[in-house]
């Protein structure tokens, strides 16, 4: 068995959820890696080259305000970066996120046609299939099925005032995108995302579903002082969790939950900015974003629920995460967030349903609704690390071949 020398691409290289994805994959068995990047600060110990500097992502980020032009700028940084490629010699390339501004798709992609690697492209969002955003579901936005006109997003990520190149764009990237022909392999979190693809122009393209995954040693029922610490040793904590709020992310809701708390219910929220702390009524628990994970844990082990009312999810780590510690989940129906939520461990309602929300929450409150501990324990340990680097060895081999 030898090492199988592989390429990662990726926005940035062991900091957040992508960043620390491609940390754990290049440290699986037989795998020798390597990440190209291009913003923040390296924080893997892997061998790594950064393709753009703070300008570049600046110039970038002017380009795609003037003229859309994300992730097809930095062209001469993209070429070093293909000459590096050269030199290293991957006997495979995996794609993550070529957004960000950082990346020229068009070079990389002009290369990658030129050499028989094979390429598996990890797709986070949906960016790759329209003609400017990453994500729709929350209005409802269907254009991408046939092609991207008049976009109704131009003022979320990537945000420009020039809606011009949108029809451009979702042409050129649907012309780069498909000229690897089965060279390319998608592999997507969630079902959901999967589904998406089919509908896109990149559904004749093969394409896998593996999971995210969690770290069960981290994320496992702990010690908590929560309660007692905040005075609330008798009340039912309802806890929700996002990196970055946003309306999109349900911030909106939660602060109407807020107001409107079962009795005897408190809201616990994470990862809030000082200012978004002020929308909250003084009842609430707010607390700004931390990257301490058994914190985290032992928030979630003494929260009674956890909910997510998310208008638009490709796969929600932070489901797995409260269930992992016993923590049943109320989501709303958005993308992928349903999928790791079973009868057994939760509540899906219908997305923008804030009445139903609360109602699920009155009825685990007065004990007319119960979930055990221990169902949500079992169904999250499919979620386990180890289950994501199994799928991902069986795609590798699938792709390459025995080695």
């Amino acid at each position: 068995m030898h090492s199988v020398k592989t390429a990662f691409v990726n926005t940035v290289s062991g900091y957040g959820s992508t960043g620390r994805l491609i940390d754990q994959l290049s440290r699986m068995d037989g795998i020798r890696g390597k990440v190209y990047y291009g913003r923040k600060k390296n924080l893997s110990d892997m061998d790594s080259y950064r393709m753009t500097d703070f300008f570049g992502n600046v110039n970038q980020a002017l380009q795609t305000f003037l003229f859309d032009r994300h992730a097809f700028c930095n062209r001469k940084e993209t070429e070093r970066m293909v000459e590096d490629l050269k030199k290293f010699a991957p006997d495979l390339i995996h794609l993550h996120n070529l957004h960000g501004y950082y990346l020229d798709a068009e070079v990389l992609f002009e290369y990658l046609q030129t050499i028989d690697t094979p390429v598996i492209w990890t797709l986070h969002d949906c960016w790759s299939f329209t003609g400017h955003c990453s994500h729709y579901e929350a209005i409802g936005c269907d254009k991408w099925k046939t092609h991207c006109h008049d976009c109704p997003q131009l003022d979320q990520y990537p945000i420009t005032f020039n809606g011009n190149h949108v029809s451009e764009n979702y042409e050129r990237k649907k012309q780069l995108f498909t000229s690897l022909g089965d060279r390319l392999h998608i592999a997507v979190p969630s079902q959901w995302l999967a589904d998406q693809v089919k509908e896109s122009f990149l559904g004749g393209t093969d394409c896998t579903v593996v999971a995210n995954g969690i770290s069960l040693e981290t994320f496992q029922p702990r010690l908590s002082e929560f309660k007692k610490k905040h005075h609330i040793e008798n009340r039912f904590l309802v806890t929700a969790c996002a990196s970055i709020w946003t309306r999109k992310k349900g911030l909106d809701q939660l602060i109407e939950l807020s107001k409107q708390m079962p009795e005897r219910s408190v809201l616990c929220v994470i990862g809030l900015t000082k200012s978004q702390i002020r929308l909250f009524p003084k009842t609430a628990i707010c607390i700004e974003r931390t990257d301490n994970a058994i914190q985290l844990a032992e928030i979630y082990t003494a929260s009674d629920v956890f909910v997510n009312p998310t208008l638009e999810e490709t796969f929600s780590l932070v489901n797995v995460e409260s269930q992992a510690c016993g923590c049943p989940v109320i989501t709303y129906r958005s993308g992928g967030s349903v999928e790791m939520i079973t009868d057994k461990t939760g509540v899906i309602v219908e997305k923008n349903d804030l009445a139903g929300m609360r109602e699920a929450i009155r009825k685990m409150v007065s004990g007319e609704l119960v979930f055990s501990a221990e169902d949500c324990i079992e169904n999250a340990s499919h979620y386990a690390l180890a289950n994501m680097y199994d799928g991902y060895l069986k795609l590798y081999h699938r792709v390459l071949g025995d080695f």
